[in-house]
């Protein structure tokens, strides 16, 4: 009997299953047939070609691990070869049938003609306007008609200007925050979306081809505007400190630009000296911890946890000292997020001690990612002590 209901319940089960399907199945072959004929009477009125058809339509939304981003957005085939764009969200329609030649007039009598009266050295990327977005479905499109009033149809469609990255190298920020404020000025009237511009001081030769982003080169990174057409454009003033010999830091947080003195890497004795720490760190560890009372956590011990033990004991050990403005600055847990940035020859991994009354004694960070000058994430704290050494983990060696 217990089997038998059990079957009943999951047969049950299975039919809802499939008639919910089957609706969902349903209601997509509806909408997709609505947007089909809409798309046709559009783009029908919008050029005047009576005789055009819509051919077939497929979802233009982001796929990814959990179906479409934008599952009811669709891009329809005319039998033209253009093709015409549903908006969902938006509840509207555009096409890609004056693409061209909408891009081309507004590189050459608005966008390029602004990138010119940049007076200081510049470089700047590929671009897009009102691109949908999404990865299956990535074209211009445009809703209003473009009758080769470009300024007209541009006060219309305010499209979306977007990808766009300018890189100036000058060693006056001011000069070329002017510069980039008076671009984006001259651009409001006629888009929305946003752009990006990046102060360098040095470097701009080594931005070539298409790909490149000035973050790869941020150490010569001085100040990054992000604008919004629709809103206004934000400087943000970047700056790398020197901390030690072939060191620096900047800040992680836009908001606050560290200084010449704000962090200092002082000489704290050598990796002999913290090897010590780090011994008496470990030794002070019960051998074998007792279990919380529901068994639920072990505390750390010495059967359990593992001993750094470093190489080159006459390295220097660096204690990080902080100005009180960074000391006022540091977040709810007790540090300030930086990039670490080793121009060093060469050298060890760095090895960062956070002493022993934290629940890891150390923490191991190279400081030389994939990527030249982009630095090292990490969360500086006061007293942190800091050394550049080759290591390895040692168990517990008692009964």
């Amino acid at each position: 009997m217990k089997k038998e209901r059990f079957g009943r319940i999951v047969s049950a089960l299975l039919i809802t299953a499939l008639c919910l399907v089957a609706a969902a199945g349903c209601a997509d072959a509806q909408h997709t047939a609505d947007v089909e004929k809409k798309a046709q009477k559009y783009y029908r009125e919008k050029y005047g070609l009576q005789d055009v058809t819509a051919e077939r339509s497929w979802r233009a939304g982001n796929a990814g691990l959990f179906g479409y981003a934008g599952v009811r957005d669709l891009a329809v085939r005319m039998s033209d070869g253009s093709t015409v764009f549903w908006d969902e969200t938006r509840k509207e329609l555009s096409d890609d049938r004056q693409a061209e030649a909408v891009l081309e007039a507004f590189g050459k009598e608005i966008l390029e003609p602004c990138l010119e009266e940049l007076s200081l050295p510049a470089k700047s990327t590929p671009w897009g306007l009102n691109r949908t977005g999404f990865e299956t479905f990535d074209a211009s499109v445009f809703t209003e008609r473009y009758d080769g009033d470009l300024r007209g149809f541009l006060a219309k469609e305010k499209p979306a200007l977007s990808g766009l990255v300018i890189a100036m190298e000058t060693e006056d920020r001011d000069a070329g925050e002017r510069e980039i404020t008076a671009f984006y000025e001259a651009l409001r009237p006629y888009v929305s979306g946003w752009a990006e511009a990046f102060l360098l001081s040095g470097g701009l030769e080594e931005l070539t081809g298409d790909d490149w982003y000035p973050d790869d080169h941020r150490i010569n990174v001085t100040d990054h505007a992000h604008m919004e057409f629709e809103k206004t454009i934000r400087w943000i003033r970047q700056a790398y400190i020197r901390v030690a010999d072939g060191i620096y830091v900047s800040s992680v947080q836009y908001d606050f630009v560290l200084e010449e003195g704000d962090l200092v890497w002082e000489e704290a004795g050598t990796v002999a000296d913290l090897q010590a720490m780090i011994d008496e760190a470990y030794e002070a560890l019960p051998v074998e911890a007792e279990e919380n009372k529901d068994g639920s956590y072990r505390q750390e011990d010495r059967r359990h946890e593992k001993r750094a033990v470093l190489a080159e004991p006459g390295n220097p050990l660096y204690r990080v000292k902080m100005s009180q403005r960074v000391l006022d600055a540091l977040d709810s847990q007790n540090s300030l997020s930086v990039y670490i940035l080793d121009r060093r020859e060469g050298g060890p991994p760095l090895l960062v001690y956070y002493g022993s009354e934290k629940r890891k004694a150390y923490s191991v960070y190279p400081l030389r990612p994939e990527q030249a000058d982009t630095g090292v994430y990490k969360a500086v704290s006061p007293d942190m002590l800091f050394c550049f050494s080759e290591y390895e983990l040692a168990g517990y060696e008692g009964p």
